[in-house]
């Protein structure tokens, strides 16, 4: 498969246009939000260093100082990097990623190879390291070998070294101009590279007068004629290098405590990296210098890289790209980015966007996961990073006040914070909160949502009272409805435009609906509701994973088995049969039956747009938006025929400012600017952009700022009308094409704007300039 890549700069051009500032990508077009710090692997080009992360890859420019962002939006095939290297001789950078998948970018243009990735492998399946040699390039594995042909762009023959041609994993590669050598799980093979019969097990000899020759051994190199080999010891994390001159092997360096990550050989310089150390050695093997500090960290390196004018690079685990030039001044490079690909929950207000790291088990049992939180602001990524904490599972933008957010953990009660500084811990000392171990902090909070009162409401689960409210004044109450509640664990709750507080209860116990009545301590006069989700066809659903309420009202559920929808919420205290609606598709074949929207798949997240449209998140199949009344599926993205990281989706947010869609997955955030805003109640700020649209512009123009779902007519200055529509809730697109689907001719064109009854109206200029 070709396709052309497109590296995305880091130094991004800011508009001066302030409705622009906030949309840093035009409609229909994706970003990744992926860490860049995460260093694994450096490979050199002519003119710049790439560095592969665990996530993605990125390159510095020597030149201009410039970074480059690679990943699925500018071409990459796959997400999971699990090494890079590049051929000075072929001019062919290889990108390997962890499941074997293949990208070879030969003049900026991708070559995927998945045959790896795509055959059945009984072994363990990853690529470990790359070498070249001449036209081939030689796959490190975990089963063996596999050698690229890079000339024809295919896989040329696959090597099982092991005893009796086994599987054995395979962790780096070194040549000295005759033989082939490997460092392996079970000791170093070698084998003439003119050998016709590499393919045959008993071309590849173990070298047994190594000491320990069948132990582990993960790092190889030649240097200075030399071979080194590191013998790494994970019980005792002890990692012994040994050095052989081609008759005797002897050990050069035995550190305790030390896992050697890397042997780098390069002209006169050996450089070993460690998770504490990076060691420079000389030709004869003596230590001339170390690296054990930066200056403000310890290293955390994977590989090194000398170059010709002897400037050291480093691929850090915490920092990216370190540079060096006299081993005492460093600096580090890395596009900003949170800080790991773990999303569970989202939530965005006022443009600031507000993610946790968190997670549980399927059991809905802790993992035990520092508190993560990630902050995006002003096209900035943040991190806050809480070992105090663990399993933080719920964050929640104020919508008065954007620079404050909750964050809900499932074990240590609720952290409040204000510009990304803590500001408030409510346990059971200071709020109705309460422990499920009495006497010991061990709060579980899974839900958090605000009122219309600006009153914060909280799940707490495997309590007597599992409903608790801060209050707008900052007082807490608590609803003692453990025992109706009756479910060990309760997640996510929404609170309707009428106040009622829908609760989810995962793993079985289905929903639970309480109406305080506009009272905090007054329970008589509460209405409270629990049931099973029950459709129109009698079937029952337990199992419930997400909940939204539309912008009609409308209650969505995200089940096992698909959405359910509840077109009469209100009467869900009524005492009468409540039923839910699955939406039916005719399929169209003369059978005359239908199929369940979506009725296969798992909801794990739903969200609804200024358009009042449903993005539904699945557990499998990726996303896919629905329109309103979700008969029609509008897009399916998943992550075959988009950039979308996985089909495992964990949450998705909305920016409804600019319409940019988040979508969290096992594998990070992604998102996509989606063609609908929320809509204002007034014209006050409609906007037009571009304008004027220039000759050699063909993209779409958006008029932004209007009220909800707006009938938007486009005339000439003589008041033909040239285009009209309905905006996609405070978003109207045109494509500058009249009825006809011709451009529109040089001139001045009026924007008119009506709301649904015409009782309110606006009229804006665009020129269009041929």
């Amino acid at each position: 498969m070709r396709q052309k890549i497109s590296g995305f700069t880091i130094y991004l051009l800011f508009l001066s246009l302030p409705n622009l500032l906030h949309a840093q990508i035009a409609l229909t077009e994706w970003r990744s939000h992926l860490p860049y710090s995460h260093g694994i692997k450096l490979t050199a080009t002519p003119d710049k260093i790439f560095c592969a992360t665990e996530s993605a890859v990125f390159s510095y420019n020597k030149n201009d100082n410039s970074i480059e962002k690679f990943s699925k939006v500018s071409g990459l095939s796959d997400v999971g990097i699990s090494t890079i290297e590049y051929s000075h001789e072929n001019q062919v950078l290889l990108i390997a990623y962890t499941n074997t998948n293949i990208d070879l970018i030969e003049n900026n243009t991708i070559h995927n190879l998945s045959d790896i990735k795509r055959k059945p492998i009984s072994g363990l399946k990853k690529i470990n390291d790359i070498v070249f040699i001449n036209q081939f390039a030689y796959l490190s594995c975990g089963f063996g070998i596999v050698v690229i042909n890079l000339e024809k762009k295919e896989i040329k023959e696959t090597y099982y070294i092991g005893e009796n041609g086994t599987q054995i994993e395979v962790y780096e590669l070194a040549f000295d101009g005759t033989y082939l050598y490997a460092a392996t799980e079970h000791g170093i093979y070698k084998a003439n590279i003119n050998n016709p019969n590499l393919i045959f097990y008993s071309s590849w000899i173990l070298m047994t007068d190594l000491p320990n020759y069948k132990n582990n051994f993960n790092a190889i190199t030649i240097f200075n004629s030399k071979l080194i080999v590191n013998r790494s010891d994970q019980n005792s994390n002890t990692d012994t290098l040994f050095v052989y001159d081609g008759s005797n092997w002897s050990a050069f360096d035995t550190r305790q405590g030390i896992q050697n990550y890397s042997i780098n050989s390069f002209t006169n310089r050996l450089i070993i990296t460690s998770d504490s150390l990076i060691r420079i050695y000389n030709k004869n093997l003596e230590q001339i210098n170390k690296i054990n500090n930066y200056g403000w960290s310890i290293p955390h390196a994977r590989c090194a890289l000398l170059d010709q004018t002897n400037t050291l690079w480093i691929a850090d685990f915490e920092a990216g790209i370190i540079k060096t030039s006299d081993y005492v001044n460093f600096d580090s490079f890395f596009p900003n980015g949170p800080y790991n690909t773990d999303v569970f929950s989202i939530s965005i207000e006022g443009g600031n966007l507000v993610l946790a790291g968190g997670g549980l088990d399927g059991a809905w049992n802790n993992i035990y996961k520092p508190g993560e939180l990630f902050t995006f602001e002003n096209e900035q990524w943040n991190s806050i990073i809480d070992y105090s904490i663990r399993d933080v599972v719920k964050v929640l933008v104020d919508p008065t006040n954007p620079n404050v957010f909750y964050a809900a953990t499932w074990g240590y009660g609720i952290l409040q914070y204000e510009n990304g500084k803590p500001l408030n811990h409510f346990d059971d000392l200071n709020s109705t909160l309460e422990s499920i171990i009495a006497g010991e902090d061990f709060i579980r909070v899974g839900g958090l949502a605000f009122d219309s009162k600006h009153n914060l409401w909280v799940t707490n689960s495997g309590v007597g009272s599992p409903i608790s409210v801060k209050k707008y004044d900052g007082s807490w109450e608590k609803f003692p409805y453990g025992s109706i509640v009756n479910a060990p664990t309760i997640s996510d709750i929404i609170v309707t435009r009428n106040d009622h507080k829908w609760i989810v209860l995962p793993r079985g116990y289905g929903l639970f609906v309480f109406d305080n009545n506009g009272t905090f301590d007054d329970t008589t006069d509460d209405r409270i509701n629990k049931f099973s989700i029950v459709d129109q066809d009698g079937k029952t659903f337990n199992n419930i994973f997400s909940i939204a309420e539309d912008l009609e009202g409308n209650i969505w559920v995200g089940t096992y088995e698909g959405p359910v929808i509840y077109y009469n919420p209100e009467n869900v205290f009524s005492g009468q049969n409540f039923f839910a609606h699955r939406i039916k598709i005719p399929r169209e074949d003369g059978s005359g039956l239908a199929d369940y929207m979506l009725g296969t798949e798992t909801i794990t997240a739903i969200a609804v747009d200024g358009a009042n449209r449903k993005w539904i998140g699945t557990e499998n199949a990726g996303v896919f938006l629905l329109s309103p009344d979700g008969t029609k599926q509008i897009y399916s993205f998943n992550e075959n025929n988009s950039p979308l990281l996985s089909n495992n989706i964990t949450s998705i947010a909305i920016d409804h400012q600019s319409g940019e869609v988040f979508f969290g997955t096992d594998k990070g955030i992604i998102s996509y600017r989606s063609t609908a805003t929320q809509g204002s109640n007034e014209f006050n700020k409609v906007f037009v952009f571009p304008n004027p649209v220039r000759e050699d512009y063909d993209g779409p123009i958006t008029i932004t700022g209007l009220v909800s779902d707006a009938e938007v007519k486009i005339t000439d200055i003589s008041g033909n009308i040239v285009y009209e529509t309905r905006a996609l809730g405070g978003q109207a697109i045109w494509d500058g094409r009249n009825f006809s689907g011709a451009r529109v001719q040089t001139g001045v064109y009026l924007i008119f704007c009506t709301n649904e009854d015409g009782s309110k109206t606006h009229v804006t200029k665009l020129l269009f300039i041929h």
